[in-house]
């Protein structure tokens, strides 16, 4: 009898060929959930069902859902592989110090792209951003996620990624709103809209950008100068699994450096994995709008916890501008 394994993941972001491998290798079939975003998956893991064997959620769902007690404990001694991390993805991390709950998958930068072909100038500011929302109107999206759009706003005032008094949120409210009559779509697979044209400036993440350029999009993408977010997404194992052994196995066979090597290629973002980046290809790890030089670094900040009260009022501003 076949076993079966459960994995619950967004769109397009685990590369085919992994999960084939590991079917062929264990005699394991591999069932795979799509969830559209990380709003999803995070409602998803509350809501009662069946849990998945393995997610991919990132940073801040390691630290609510960790938090809650739907993660399970990692014991290490059932991941010898762990040794091809970066010990700065290993320990110390800000969501998860010592991977108590979870491993790295890749990590990378927000900021946004946009068609050079279309938009004849450089622009390097969350800003420019605004200001070119306008110009373009119709042909802009954002994304279907309140940290990143709110952080974003944000930081376009000096404030940090995370803030969430009264006073800095009223500013980003006023700014959200003024650029909302131009959104074409609030959506996080935004790749489509891009490639086809009828988007031409998306709030978004690297990796995305990395792949339309790949497939000869003529993109561009931006840190912008007043600083952005540093992002990580994991692999963890949901606390109830009947199925731990396997997940033990299928979180070992993804830090093999050439299966790691094999994500960064498919998903273009940047792997925590030190063996993998020894594999890529000399592009790839020059890239930096993958692998930021440390002065762009400096000015990115990690999604951090929030108070309650600060929770509640960036929902609140959240449910206003999208129109819930």
């Amino acid at each position: 009898m076949t076993t079966s394994l459960s994995l619950l993941a967004w769109p397009d972001y685990i590369d085919p060929l992994t999960l084939r491998n590991f079917e062929l290798e264990t005699g394991t079939r591999v069932e795979l959930e799509i969830v559209p975003s990380a709003v999803e998956l995070i409602g998803r893991m509350k809501n009662g069902q069946r849990p998945p064997d393995v997610l991919v959620p990132p940073d801040y769902a390691v630290r609510e859902l960790g938090a809650e007690g739907l993660l399970a404990e990692l014991d290490h001694q059932h991941l010898p592989n762990l040794k091809y991390l970066e010990s700065r993805f290993l320990q110390g991390r800000t969501h998860d110090a010592s991977s108590r709950f979870s491993i790295v998958k890749d990590w990378g930068t927000t900021g946004f792209m946009y068609r050079s072909d279309v938009i004849h100038e450089a622009p390097q500011a969350w800003s420019d951003f605004w200001r070119l929302a306008e110009k373009f109107s119709g042909r802009v999206t954002v994304l279907d996620s309140p940290g990143e759009v709110i952080g974003a706003a944000l930081k376009m005032r000096g404030h940090s990624y995370n803030a969430s008094s009264p006073e800095a949120l009223s500013v980003a409210r006023a700014d959200l709103l003024r650029l909302k009559p131009h959104l074409l779509a609030f959506e996080t697979n935004y790749r489509p809209l891009l490639s086809s044209g009828d988007a031409c400036l998306s709030l978004g993440w690297n990796g995305d950008a990395a792949v339309l350029k790949s497939q000869g999009v003529p993109i561009r993408y931006v840190v912008p100068s007043e600083g952005s977010q540093i992002w990580e997404d994991d692999w963890a194992m949901a606390v109830d699994t009947p199925n731990v052994e396997l997940a033990y196995s299928f979180l070992n066979y993804v830090l093999r450096p050439e299966v790691a090597a094999q994500e960064a290629r498919y998903t273009r973002y940047a792997t925590g994995n030190r063996a993998a980046l020894e594999l890529l290809e000399d592009g790839m790890r020059s890239d930096a709008s993958t692998y930021p030089p440390d002065d762009v670094i400096l000015k990115l900040e990690p999604g951090m916890p929030l108070e309650a009260e600060g929770q509640q009022r960036r929902l609140a501003l959240w449910n206003e501008f999208r129109g819930q």
